[in-house]
């Protein structure tokens, strides 16, 4: 009994794990990003929906986290306009459903009479109200600062990939630039950026001679000056390569290789057996082509060279 339900959890446990590495990685959203909504939002506070409507709820303020001038207070009351729906690539995972007699937190703004929520209300958890907590607290906010990048030199086609890392509090806005103008201007399928919370990747596909520019990955905070990082790409024509002489032979590696063969013959060495042998002319044969080839009575056909390698072996060349 204690081995099966020792074999249940690790069954559990694996499970767990295998849906956790399938699930695709999520990119940044700044708008979903709870920092950034806790550090601009006016009014922030805990609240108890009481009644739903299409686009406004009706909720009570539990707890402030902070106030909008002398607004809210707490165990008010307050009807609620709720924000449209955001694109699915956009929403956080704390965001959820509204349902009556459930508590969340709220960010929100006071206009005039009426209250607007800026953004879906986020489902109340411990972790989440001290990351909120954390932003409120005297000195939290810090300028952006950017790691260096590295230049890529490739060839035609090839795939680059450059990836800026960036840190602020709350997490900096990253964007992109080619030669001073914003790559998100550029209308091409070809780029492409991926964000993430601290960094920012730029990747280029199947890699351009126009696409070789300077690139600067520019982060801006919420206090302080924009922080920038450069890299410049080069693409560059594939390069050919060189013949390969292990079969064919190369020049013999001495002072003067025409004094070896004679009758005209071209002194050529082999690498993968470490020997030189002679190319003869037509009418020659002989390791070193010094022999008259006796059997070459006409002109009329054309004879193959013949190279000797060592003592006993010789073939056409």
């Amino acid at each position: 009994m204690r081995a099966s339900g020792r074999a249940a959890w690790c069954w559990a446990l694996f499970t767990v794990a295998a849906c956790h590495l399938a699930a695709p990685r999520r990119l940044y959203c700044e708008r979903a990003d709870v920092a950034w909504r806790a550090y601009r939002a006016p009014a922030a506070f805990e609240a108890r929906v009481q009644s739903l409507a299409k686009d406004a709820a009706t909720v009570q303020v539990r707890r402030v986290l902070r106030r909008q001038g002398h607004w809210p207070r707490e165990d008010s009351v307050i009807r609620l306009k709720l924000p449209p729906q955001e694109p699915l690539e956009c929403t956080g995972r704390f965001e959820v459903p509204l349902q009556n007699r459930r508590d969340y937190i709220v960010f929100a703004e006071r206009r005039g009479h009426s209250a607007v929520a800026l953004g879906p209300p986020l489902r109340k958890k411990k972790n989440l109200l001290r990351r909120i907590r954390a932003v409120y607290k005297p000195g939290y906010s810090s300028p952006a600062r950017v790691s260096e990048m590295t230049s890529v030199r490739t060839t035609r086609g090839a795939r680059v990939r450059l990836e800026c890392k960036a840190s602020a509090r709350p997490p900096p806005r990253i964007a992109w630039y080619k030669d001073g103008k914003p790559v998100a201007e550029i209308a091409l399928r070809r780029f492409r950026v991926q964000k993430f919370r601290r960094r920012s990747v730029l990747v280029i596909r199947h890699a351009r001679y126009e696409d070789s520019a300077r690139y600067e990955c520019r982060a801006q905070g919420a206090v302080g000056p924009v922080a920038v990082a450069a890299a410049n790409v080069s693409v560059m024509t594939p390069s050919t390569s060189p013949p390969d002489t292990s079969s064919v032979g190369a020049p013999c590696p001495m002072p003067d290789p025409s004094s070896y063969c004679l009758n005209g013959g071209t002194c050529l060495y082999f690498e993968p057996v470490r020997e030189q042998a002679c190319k003869c002319p037509e009418g020659f044969n002989g390791q070193r082509c010094e022999n008259k080839d006796v059997s070459n009575r006409s002109s009329m056909y054309h004879h193959p060279y013949t190279c000797k390698l060592g003592l006993s072996t010789s073939y056409y060349c």
